[in-house]
């Protein structure tokens, strides 16, 4: 190896380390907190701009937990809900809750929220 790509392949290792540290890539813990009248019952979705879409239903109390990327990442949640009683949801990441909604009749709860 001569002397000249000494300097260029340090370069690339610092590059390198650089993009493992950086917050785009990194990603937190999400999670999508159902509560309310256990005689309820849902159904839907959440996604990930970087993840998709994952399939969910059943009566709450019900949490999800899934990934997102640090920054510029959008959840999104959407329920469809039947049932008696009042349904709460939230979208939860670093203990702080980033969105929520309650229904007490049968109808929609669209959540949204992104990381940055």
């Amino acid at each position: 190896m001569n002397r000249a790509s000494i300097p260029i392949l340090l370069l690339a290792a610092l590059t390198g380390l650089a993009m493992l540290t950086c917050d785009v890539l990194q990603t937190a813990d999400v999670t999508l907190e159902i509560s309310g009248s256990p005689l309820a019952a849902f159904t839907g979705y959440y996604e990930t701009t970087s993840n998709g879409q994952t399939q969910v239903s059943g009566s709450p109390p019900k949490s999800f937990t899934f990934q997102a990327r640090k920054q510029y990442d959008i959840v999104a949640a959407q329920l469809i809900y039947a049932g008696v009683g009042e349904m709460t949801a939230k979208l939860v990441s670093g203990g702080v809750t980033r969105d929520s909604e309650a229904i007490s009749n049968v109808g929609v709860i669209s959540l949204l929220w992104v990381a940055k």
